[in-house]
């Protein structure tokens, strides 16, 4: 049996802002993508953090039983036997792996399972989509490749404040962006958002050459194409919280001849149904460690049991802080491990920004400064996740059941997080341990 190509491309925090999710973004490209196959239109990420978001879409393991609680960069990797990665499952059915570009999973690709790295000198998006068609047009190996395909895009940029102006990127009119319903609508944030808009129609752009290079190549066919975002866009109330801002992404799976295509598949899916997903459509057995759902059903259009609820935690982000959430198609339930309020969720990355939760009052004002251990919200009412109703009467059938399907997959997971044993979250004070690993000859930052 000759299996199919895959290729899986991880953007970085993206959410879902493209034009097939209904946001006045030009996505010509992905959005041609979507409607050859199944588009994921409530996919969600297991943590709103890089590297632990990667990392359970690569295992179909959720953060805190991978072992990728927090960035790799600051010492934190896959535990690949526990876990193994995407790469390594499929080399060992004989596939060629390689990378393209970024991964954030573990500080040597090796590990993982890929037998090579492709030089590409840059890590933007026209650099590595260009390195993967020009490896696509004079590949000569009969194997089956499996091409992990990663860039900086659409990430703000370094640089204080860090925004997401390069010159390459064409941003829309401020007047023409959809302000998202976690965000407040003033001039700053319409102009932050400009700029995002251009970086994601660059990076579109860029996707499109690996699109051109398989149609070319005659390997469309026969290869499985994955677009993912690992978490939520760069902007307050999303990234690095729980809220959908956070975890909500963008999904989709292409494949002619194996998913139908203009499927779109409204039924929650999760970051750790991926790899399960991928094993089923190659044929290849899913190892009982995994903890996510093979969706093969449901992007093949026919009838699927769909998942209740969808899960998601934050471990280590720039600082210690312990959050779990569990949603359904219209409640979010979520968990603290420390009582906390909107202000601890300011990203050091657009702290200059003019839409920089501390320095303008309006973006202040716009949020709540309540304190609490617990967040519960009727999503159906309020998109933006801004009015706490966990003391609602109301809400007490709902939350009772959401408390419960939390409950009952700490327990499920062995999620340390049920007992709070910060000892083992932090894996013996986390930040030594962070900084011990820098030490590892292994470890490159």
């Amino acid at each position: 049996m000759t299996r199919p190509n895959v290729i899986v491309i991880t953007c970085h925090d993206l959410g879902d802002m493209l034009g097939c999710y209904g946001v006045p973004v030009a996505t010509p490209k992905l959005d041609a993508l979507a409607a050859s196959g199944a588009l994921l239109v409530n996919h969600f990420s297991t943590d709103p953090v890089c590297s632990p978001a990667r990392g359970s879409i690569v295992t179909g393991c959720y953060p805190h039983t991978n072992g990728l609680m927090g960035l790799v960069h600051r010492g934190w990797s896959l535990d690949v036997d526990k876990c193994p990665a995407l790469p390594m499952v499929l080399g060992r059915a004989g596939y060629e792996t390689i990378l393209f570009g970024l991964e954030h999973e573990h500080p040597v690709p090796s590990r993982m399972g890929y037998q090579s790295v492709h030089p590409v000198h840059w890590k933007h998006s026209e650099e590595v989509c260009a390195g993967v068609a020009d490896w696509l047009r004079h590949r000569r190996s009969g194997r089956p490749f499996f091409a992990g395909v990663g860039f900086a895009e659409v990430h703000r940029l370094g640089g204080n404040p860090s925004n997401f102006m390069r010159d390459v990127y064409q941003p829309e009119k401020p007047e023409v962006v959809a302000v998202p319903p976690y965000l407040p609508d003033i001039p700053e944030i319409r102009e932050d958002l400009a700029w995002f808009y251009g970086a994601i129609k660059h990076m579109d752009k860029s996707i499109g050459q690996v699109m051109e290079a398989l149609d070319r190549t005659g390997l469309r066919k026969d290869t499985i194409v994955v677009f993912l975002s690992d978490h939520g866009p760069s902007f307050q109330h999303a990234k690095a919280t729980l809220y959908d801002g956070g975890i909500k992404v963008a999904g989709m799976m292409s494949w002619p001849g194996g998913i139908p295509a203009g499927l779109r598949c409204r039924a929650l899916t999760s970051h750790v149904d991926v790899l399960p997903t991928l094993l089923d459509l190659l044929g290849l057995a899913v190892p009982k460690h995994m903890e996510g759902m093979s969706q093969l059903q449901l992007v093949r259009g026919g009838p699927a049991t769909p998942r209740k609820h969808v899960f998601a935690e934050k471990n280590v982000t720039n600082y210690f802080d312990p959050t779990r959430a569990v949603r359904n198609e219209r409640f979010k339930y979520i968990r603290k491990g420390v009582q906390s309020c909107i202000f601890d969720f300011v990203i050091p990355e657009i702290e200059g920004c003019k839409a920089n939760f501390r320095a303008n009052r309006a973006v202040q004002d716009f949020y709540s400064a309540r304190r609490c251990r617990e967040e519960f919200y009727d999503l159906s009412a309020d998109p933006g996740e801004l009015n706490n109703r966990i003391d609602d009467p109301a809400c007490a059938g709902p939350l009772c059941e959401l408390r419960s399907a939390l409950d009952a997959h700490l327990v499920a997971t062995d999620d340390p997080f049920r007992n709070l044993r910060i000892d083992i979250l932090l894996q013996a004070d986390g930040y030594e341990k962070i900084y011990e690993a820098r030490k590892n000859p292994e470890f490159k930052a």
